[in-house]
């Protein structure tokens, strides 16, 4: 019997094989209350917290903000500040995504990837617990290759077309 995922396997073990862990990767930060000094990461439990945002959506509970925690251990329950802003705010709770599904953890630690909801911030906000003022520079998105634009073709449409375009985002990125 013919299976569709063939090689996938492989292919991962080849990821894992051939690819660093994140903690033996330098990542660096910029200092803001040393005029920008370039800091090394070092990736240990025992650091102050670091993490930057750097995926949104909009879901059925809010709005979900995707955490690369560089150093530290995040927990539910926890206050973080938002460097960009300067706003302190309690992480409500915290999940780990599976494709489409979502489990809750109580912590995570340097290296992960992790989703929290309620936390009001954009894409490439640095979070930290506080006692530093570090931020993470954004990561390089490049420009598109094609865009589109989809305008109606009348004023008196223009609202159900801009709902229409709201309720298929929703559809499409509700995690129910």
């Amino acid at each position: 019997m013919f299976s569709g995922l063939q090689g996938v396997q492989p292919l991962l073990d080849g990821v894992l094989s051939y690819f660093p862990c994140p903690t033996e990767v330098n990542s660096y930060a910029l200092d803001q209350s040393k005029n920008e000094e370039k800091v090394t990461l070092s990736g240990t439990p025992d650091e102050p917290l670091v993490a930057l945002a750097f995926k949104l959506e909009e879901g059925c509970y809010g709005q979900l903000t995707y955490l690369r925690i560089y150093e530290c251990v995040i927990r539910k329950g926890d206050f973080i500040h938002n460097i960009n802003t300067g706003k302190k705010v309690k992480i409500p709770r915290l999940v780990r995504m599976h494709s489409d599904e979502m489990e809750d953890i109580q912590k995570a630690h340097a290296g992960q990837i992790v989703a929290v909801f309620g936390v009001d911030c954009a894409s490439g906000d640095t979070f930290t617990d506080g006692s530093i003022k570090y931020t993470m520079t954004s990561m390089n998105v490049p420009k598109p290759v094609m865009s589109l634009a989809v305008q109606p073709v009348s004023k008196d449409v223009g609202g159900q077309v801009s709902g229409l375009f709201k309720c298929a985002y929703m559809c499409a990125c509700c995690i129910c």
